[in-house]
């Protein structure tokens, strides 16, 4: 159901994850952990967000409705953690490739004067 409502490269997660559920005598947590292996080559995933998926993954399931609150919330505030780093990042990388551009076009101006 997940799958329907998402859109790539996410959706092909959730997809493979349910055709995989399929077949008898599964092992959730070596699934998820496949699954994850396989979402991070085709999307941009870093190494530390693989890691909290696949920490997650091997809680699911595990415990009851309140701890799984617990570890769902708690995934959640990882992920949002790196947003936030991959946002400043994206913020001093930006600013460098401005100001980079600027130098250089007045590098060339200067060398054609």
């Amino acid at each position: 159901m997940i799958a329907t409502q998402i859109p790539k490269p996410t959706k092909t997660f959730f997809a493979a994850l349910s055709q995989e559920l399929d077949r008898p005598a599964v092992h959730f947590p070596a699934l998820w952990d496949e699954g994850v292996r396989q979402f991070q080559n085709e999307s941009c995933l870093s190494e530390n967000e693989r890691e909290i998926l696949l920490q997650f993954g091997q809680t699911l399931g595990q415990h009851d409705f309140e701890q799984q609150q617990k570890h769902i919330h708690l995934a959640i505030t990882h992920l949002e953690r790196e947003l936030e780093e991959a946002r400043d990042h994206q913020y001093k990388y930006a600013k460098l490739a401005k100001s980079l551009g600027v130098l250089s076009g007045l590098f060339i101006v200067l060398l054609l004067i």
